[in-house]
């Protein structure tokens, strides 16, 4: 239960959407309970409807689709595990234009004790368009 490990446990978590993994190695590290805040959904989701909604962007929905988290940061603050980095969605919708999104990922880990491994209680994904436009009046 370090800094390492809970490296180690991002990358093989995240590695699905870098070539390699399964979307289940994903989902094993979001812990049951945990509360998603999706970038492109305006809903507070549980692990099941985050599921369903992954299922829905991996269902044929995209001819292409990428999904890059870079510069991440792990710090241990007593038993938890903070993760912050940058990310960047870039795909082409079926029969429609381009997306290319930047943003930024938040998770809050515990180091689940039964399974030995690190488990994310929260994960926050938030576009970078929300925090520049509007940002203040006028």
């Amino acid at each position: 239960m370090n800094q390492e490990t809970l490296q180690s446990a991002f990358k093989a978590a995240f590695a699905v959407f870098w070539g390699a993994g399964a979307i289940e190695d994903f989902l094993a590290f979001i812990d049951d309970d945990a509360l998603i805040i999706d970038e492109d959904n305006p809903f507070v989701l549980n692990k099941t409807a985050f599921k369903d909604h992954l299922d829905f962007h991996l269902g044929g929905n995209w001819e292409a689709l990428g999904w890059k988290a870079w510069n991440p940061d792990f710090r241990i603050v007593g038993e938890t595990g903070l993760i912050s980095s940058n990310f960047t969605l870039r795909g082409k919708p079926r029969d429609s234009g381009f997306r290319q999104r930047h943003g930024v990922i938040s998770m809050v880990c515990h180091f689940d004790a039964n399974s030995r491994q690190w488990k994310a209680g929260t994960l926050h994904l938030s576009p970078l368009l929300s925090h520049i436009h509007h940002a203040s009046p006028g």
